[in-house]
């Protein structure tokens, strides 16, 4: 068998709670370096952060399953501006096709390409790095 990292972690919980959700809907999947993470959170970004592996034939059905989950938690965050409970997720990546570009990402992030990921709400326009807290 044939795992593919499908995710990574830094928070030992959020980790947990993605894996349980993958093994509810019967996808075949492990966490990788929880152990030294859980341990010494320093190291986290020394070994990737902890890693949610998926066996690759069910690589998709993963993503489908933690993409939804996402999309329907966000159905229930209101916007912290407008109240609406109306965020989407945005997600940008950025691939350079010049050798500056990629030197700088590589240099700045070590990768050449980067992601970003920002929710936006759609009724009022307001862009969000991070979720707000719903507690």
């Amino acid at each position: 068998m044939n795992y593919k990292i499908i995710a990574a972690f830094d928070n030992f919980m959020l980790a947990n709670m993605t894996l349980g959700l993958l093994q509810e809907n019967n996808i075949d999947c492990h966490l990788k370096d929880e152990h030294i993470v859980t341990i010494d959170p320093l190291l986290s970004p020394a070994v990737g952060g902890i890693k949610l592996m998926v066996e690759e034939s069910e690589f998709e059905a993963a993503q489908f399953f933690m993409k939804e989950a996402e999309e329907d938690y966000l159905k229930e965050i209101p916007c912290p501006n407008c109240k609406s409970p109306s965020l989407v997720i945005e997600e940008k990546i950025d691939k350079p096709t010049n050798f500056w570009g990629k030197l700088k990402n590589q240099i700045a992030y070590g990768q050449t390409e980067t992601y970003s990921k920002k929710y936006r709400c759609e009724n009022c326009k307001t862009l969000l790095s991070e979720l707000p807290a719903s507690f």
